[in-house]
């Protein structure tokens, strides 16, 4: 095929026979180095020719091809693109859902624990009720207890006396 021919010339010297992989001809012709040093300490590096322009051109067919990859590769790019955003569209979505979730279960947990203060205050007004009434029940029976102790003399002074009421009957119904 002679397309392919073409691109093998571009590569090798025209003296150079077909088929042969030796090194061209012309670069021990090559002009003398370049006086501008590299930044690797100095060497010269020798300028190399570019090829002669009676040589082959690389074919328009592969122009075509690179240019058609290159077109491939932008839509690819693109299609990728756009996969991914359509991606982030939808976990962006879950997290909008996710932080709405979120946010509905915080507001349940405070509503439950305001909920929770009010009985606990509830629990504990009622504790401070129950406190004072034992207290003054505690004060009622300490009052008795005195009165009772209080009164004791007097009631061994009333049974005495009725027990001297109680011979004193007898004796007149006798």
């Amino acid at each position: 095929n002679p397309e392919y021919e073409n691109i093998t010339l571009a590569f090798r010297n025209q003296d150079q026979p077909r088929g042969s992989h030796s090194p061209p001809k012309n670069r021990a012709k090559q002009p003398p180095a370049s006086p501008h040093p590299t930044a690797s300490g100095g060497a010269h590096v020798p300028a190399w020719s570019r090829p002669s322009p009676d040589s082959a051109q690389v074919p328009r067919w592969l122009h075509r091809v690179i240019l058609s990859l290159y077109v491939l590769f932008a839509l690819s790019c693109i299609i990728l693109i756009a996969l991914v955003l359509v991606k982030s569209e939808g976990r962006r979505a879950a997290l909008l859902q996710t932080r709405l979730l979120l946010a509905s279960v915080s507001i349940s947990g405070q509503e439950c624990q305001e909920q929770q203060k009010r009985a606990w205050g509830g629990v504990q007004r009622l504790i401070k009720e129950v406190k004072q009434e034992i207290e003054t029940v505690k004060r009622n029976v300490n009052t008795g207890n005195e009165i009772v102790m209080t009164s004791l003399p007097d009631i061994s002074q009333i049974k005495s006396k009725l027990q001297e009421i109680s011979k004193v009957l007898e004796r007149l119904s006798l």
